[in-house]
C-alpha cells in the first residue's frame, strides 16, 4: 500500500495567494458584520480541526478575540466548544474538560439548544474517554432528549454515533449501540459527512473485528484510510493507521505492524498530532533499542523528545492563555464596575438637580420621589445580586486554590518522608560503626570487614541518593507525573544489590521468576522506590535459611509483581489498614510510613499495592501497574 503525503502539504505561493483573497474579502467589504467574521474563522478551525491542527488553533484564537471584542457570545461559545476537541487532541484533558464547561455555560445563559446537545455529547465522550462511564451516561442521555426535541438529522447522527461509543460494551445496551451506529452511518451517507461517513466505517470495522471476520475488517479500514489520506484529513488518517496497526499485531504481523506506526507517526508530526502517537513513538524507540540500526534509533529519539518539548509548550501556554482570558474578564468586570460608579455619580447629581423642582411642585415631588425610590430598590437589589453571585466566584476560586496548595505541600511532606525512610538505615550503621571503634569492641578484621560493608552501602546509598536528588529537583514546582518505559526485572535486581549483606546473614534464597522482556509505564523512581520497601520488608521479617519468592502475573493489558516472604506473616488487625496513616504507632515499626507512601506513589501512577497472607506461613506484598500494550518481542 503507498501513501500520499501531499494532501498535508502546502506551497507557500498557495498559502499567500490564500491569504491574500482571505484578506481582500475584509478589505473591499468592510460592512461584514463581526459576527459574519466570527462564524467565518470559526469554520475555518472546525474544517482545520482533523487536518492540520496547528492551523486550526490559529483560526481558533482569532474566532476567540473577535468574539469577545465584539461581544458575540454563541460565537465565542462555538469557538470554546472547538477549543475543547483541540486540547483533547494535544493530550491535555483539564483544559478540554474546562473549555467544554466554558461553552455549555454560554450556550445555556443563550439558551441554544443545538449548542447544549452537542455540548453534553462532548462532555459525555470526555468522560468515557477519561474511563468514567457512570460520568458520562446523564450527558449523553441529555444530548439524545435534546436531539430528539430539535429534531434535525444533521444534529442527531454525531449523536447516535457518541451513543455507541458510550454503549458498544454495555451488555444491555450492546444491540442499541450497533443499531445506532448504523443509522448514524446512513445519515451520514445522506447528508455527505465525509468526517462522519469515516468515523463511522472505522467504528464498522472494529465490528467486524469483533464477530471474528478478520479479513474483512481489514480491508474496509485499508479502504477508509486511503479514502482518508485522499482527502487530506490527517485525524481519521492517523486513527485509522493505529487500528492497523493494532489488527496487524493480533495476526503477528511485525513487519506490517511497524510500518503502520513510522506511517502514523509521520503523518503526525507533519500535521500538528504530535501528542496522540507518543506510546506508538516509544515502541519505535524500545524496537530499534534492541534491533538496530541506529539511525532509526536516533530518529525516534529526537521525535520523542520534540513531542515532549511540544507537548510541555503546548500545556504551558494553554494554561497561560486560559489565566489571560480570565483575567480579560476580570478587567471587563472592573471596568462595569466603573461605569456603574459614575453612573451613580450622575444620577445622585439628577436627583439633586430635581429636588429644586420638587420644592415648587408638592405632587410631583411625592411622585418623583416615589418613582426614584422604586428604582433606586430595584438597582440595590439587582447590585447586591451582582456582588453576591461575584463573591460566591471569588470564594471558589480561592478554595480550589487553597487545594491545590495543600496537595502540593502533602506531597513535599511525603519526599521529605522518603528520603528520611531511604537513608536512616545507612546512617544508623555508620553510627554503630562509629560507637564499637570508639569503646575498641572490635578486631582488626572484623573492622575491616564492617568498613568493606559500609563502603559498599554507602556507595548504593549515594547512588539512590543522587537519584532520588534529579527526581525531587523535577517535582519542585509540584507533581507531574511522567510516565517513562521501566524494566522491572533490572530494577529489582539492582534493589537487591542494597540488601546482599542483610540475605546473606540470614543465609535467604532469592527465587525470582520475572520475564525479562515485560515493560511497564511507570515513574522510575517512584517505582524503585516501592521495590526497595517491599523488598526490605521481606528480607526485614524472613526467618533464616528461608527463601523469597519473586514472581509476576499478566492479565486484561496489566502486571502484578508480588514479593512473597517465609515470616510469620502480619496480625490481621494491622493487615487491613497497613496501607492507610494511623495516630497509633504500628507493629512493623517504620515500614508503615514507607508503605503509605508506597500507595501513593502507585495511586498517583494508575496502580494498585496490595498485601494478604500466606495460607501456610509469610506474607505476599505486591503491585499492578499497566504493562505497554505494544512492546516489540
Amino acid at each position: 500500500m503507498r501513501f500520499n503525503f501531499k494532501y498535508f502539504s502546502i506551497k507557500k505561493t498557495t498559502l499567500l495567494f490564500c491569504l491574500i483573497i482571505f484578506f481582500g474579502c475584509f478589505t473591499r467589504y468592510p460592512d461584514l458584520s463581526a459576527q459574519q467574521k466570527v462564524d467565518s474563522l470559526n469554520k475555518l478551525a472546525s474544517q482545520y480541526l482533523y487536518r492540520q491542527l496547528d492551523t486550526c488553533f490559529f483560526y481558533l484564537s482569532a474566532a476567540r478575540n473577535a468574539a469577545r471584542e465584539s461581544g458575540y457570545k454563541k460565537g465565542e461559545a462555538q469557538a470554546y466548544r472547538t477549543l475543547g476537541t483541540y486540547y483533547g487532541y494535544r493530550e491535555n484533558g483539564y483544559l478540554s474538560f474546562r473549555f467544554y464547561q466554558d461553552a455549555l455555560r454560554t450556550y445555556e445563559a443563550l439558551g441554544d439548544s443545538a449548542g447544549m446537545c452537542l455540548l453534553n455529547m462532548d462532555i459525555g465522550i470526555y468522560y468515557q474517554f477519561e474511563g468514567k462511564h457512570q460520568e458520562a451516561l446523564p450527558y449523553i442521555k441529555k444530548s439524545i432528549d435534546i436531539s430528539r426535541h430539535i429534531r434535525k438529522d444533521r444534529l442527531y447522527f454525531p449523536v447516535l454515533t457518541a451513543y455507541y461509543f458510550i454503549y458498544r460494551f454495555d451488555s444491555v445496551h450492546a444491540n442499541d449501540a450497533i443499531n445506532a451506529l448504523r443509522a448514524a452511518r446512513r445519515l451520514a451517507d445522506k447528508y455527505g459527512d465525509v468526517g462522519m461517513v469515516l468515523q463511522t466505517g472505522m467504528l464498522e470495522a472494529d465490528e467486524l473485528l469483533d464477530k471474528g471476520d478478520t479479513a474483512k475488517a481489514i480491508a474496509q479500514l485499508s479502504a477508509i484510510t486511503a479514502e482518508a489520506l485522499r482527502r487530506g484529513s490527517a485525524y481519521h488518517a492517523i486513527y485509522g493507521l493505529s487500528q492497523m496497526a493494532e489488527y496487524k499485531s493480533l495476526q503477528h504481523q511485525a513487519d506490517s505492524l511497524h510500518y503502520y506506526r513510522q506511517v502514523m507517526v509521520n503523518i503526525a508530526m507533519m500535521t500538528g498530532y504530535r501528542e496522540s502517537i507518543l506510546a506508538e513513538a516509544l515502541d519505535l524507540y524500545s524496537y530499534y533499542e534492541e534491533h538496530g540500526p541506529a539511525d532509526s534509533l536516533t530518529h525516534y529519539s529526537s521525535v520523542i523528545a520534540e513531542i515532549m518539548e511540544k507537548q510541555d509548550k503546548s500545556k504551558t501556554q494553554g494554561e497561560l492563555d486560559y489565566v489571560d482570558y480570565y483575567m480579560q474578564k476580570k478587567q471587563l468586570r472592573e471596568l462595569q464596575l466603573q461605569h456603574d460608579y459614575q453612573q451613580q455619580l450622575l444620577e445622585r447629581k439628577t436627583t439633586a438637580s430635581r429636588d429644586r423642582y420638587i420644592i415648587i411642585i408638592t405632587l410631583i415631588i411625592l411622585l418623583l420621589l416615589t418613582v426614584l425610590l422604586l428604582i433606586e430598590v430595584n438597582r440595590s437589589h439587582r447590585r447586591s445580586g451582582k456582588n453576591a453571585k461575584h463573591l460566591g466566584e471569588k470564594n471558589r476560586e480561592i478554595s480550589d486554590k487553597n487545594i491545590l496548595l495543600r496537595t502540593h505541600d502533602d506531597f513535599k511532606n511525603k519526599l521529605i518522608s522518603l528520603i528520611a525512610h531511604d537513608f536512616r538505615g545507612p546512617l544508623i550503621h555508620i553510627t554503630d560503626i562509629t560507637s564499637l571503634l570508639k569503646d575498641e569492641l572490635l578486631t582488626f578484621d572484623d573492622a575491616a570487614k564492617l568498613f568493606k560493608r559500609l563502603e559498599s552501602n554507602s556507595e548504593h546509598t549515594l547512588h539512590v541518593f543522587d537519584n532520588i536528588l534529579r527526581w525531587i529537583n523535577s517535582q519542585l514546582s509540584g507533581f507531574v507525573y511522567t510516565p517513562v518505559p521501566c524494566r522491572p526485572a533490572t530494577m529489582i535486581r539492582e534493589a537487591l544489590e542494597a540488601l546482599k549483606d542483610g540475605c546473606e546473614e540470614k543465609s535467604l534464597q532469592i527465587n525470582m521468576q520475572l520475564p525479562e522482556e515485560i515493560l511497564l509505564l511507570a515513574d522510575r523512581e517512584m517505582l524503585q522506590f516501592v521495590h526497595r520497601n517491599l523488598l526490605h520488608n521481606a528480607v526485614k521479617f524472613s526467618l533464616a535459611s528461608g527463601t523469597i519468592h519473586i514472581f509476576a502475573t499478566r492479565q486484561n493489558g496489566a502486571l502484578t509483581v508480588c514479593f512473597k516472604d517465609e515470616g510469620k506473616g502480619i496480625q490481621p488487625e494491622v493487615l487491613a489498614r497497613i496501607f492507610e496513616y494511623q495516630d497509633t504507632p504500628r507493629s512493623n515499626g517504620g515500614a508503615g510510613l514507607a508503605l503509605i507512601i508506597c500507595k501513593d506513589f502507585m495511586d498517583k501512577m494508575n496502580g494498585t499495592i496490595q498485601a494478604v497472607n500466606n495460607r501456610d506461613k509469610g506474607c505476599t506484598f505486591s503491585y499492578t501497574l499497566p504493562v505497554i500494550k505494544h512492546q516489540i518481542p
